[in-house]
């Protein structure tokens, strides 16, 4: 089973990798997920400034939900697989204060395999709290330097839409809210019914 593992995860060869996709993959498409995709911490977004696909993680979700952290590991290597064969985007909605330990998120990546890596164009996080900074650095020091470059932290959503047009996008109330909550009079002004976006004067 997969669990909070030791940071210390031993790196594995191009070919080691590539057995545990496979044997991952294999072991998802056998197996019905659907109450991990209700939880809609992971799903599909739009296309980006550039056209490139738009994969949405709502941290909070992830968070502050009871979950099966290996049926959420096959969850996310069937999505891959299956919506994101060209390059894509990854856009990080998070508005809690914790997130995943860094042994785990070690071995995710080792999970999803080279390929998925190399097919990510940026990760944009929005809203990040200091210890999700300082766990990027890690990330970035220890486990892999290419990968965790890509991330960008934007403050503002209005920001964001920069790189990911609004329409694209499908954010929930939450975000909205936080977003008015930590910017104060830099933020946002949203209309309840249309989620139409102004900025504030």
């Amino acid at each position: 089973m997969l669990g909070y593992g030791d940071f210390g995860v031993p790196p594995l060869s191009a070919a080691e990798e590539y057995s545990l996709h496979s044997r991952y993959l294999a072991k998802a498409n056998s197996l019905n997920l659907s109450e991990i995709a209700e939880m809609k911490i992971v799903y599909r977004g739009g296309v980006d400034s550039e056209g490139r696909p738009v994969m949405v993680v709502v941290g909070a979700h992830f968070l502050l939900r009871c979950l099966d952290l290996e049926r959420f590991v096959l969850y996310v290597v069937k999505f891959l697989t299956r919506h994101y064969k060209v390059w894509l985007i990854s856009v990080f909605l998070i508005c809690v204060n914790r997130q995943p330990d860094l042994g785990w998120m070690k071995r995710l990546q080792q999970i999803l395999g080279r390929k998925h890596q190399h097919n990510l164009h940026a990760i944009y996080v929005l809203h990040p709290t200091f210890g999700l900074k300082s766990a990027i650095l890690a990330m970035q020091m220890f486990v892999d330097n290419v990968v965790w470059k890509k991330v960008l932290y934007v403050d503002r959503l209005l920001q964001l839409f920069k790189y990911v047009p609004r329409e694209q996008l499908t954010i929930p109330d939450f975000v909205f809210q936080h977003d008015l909550e930590v910017n104060g009079g830099k933020g946002l002004i949203v209309d309840p019914r249309t989620k139409y976006v102004f900025q504030r004067p």
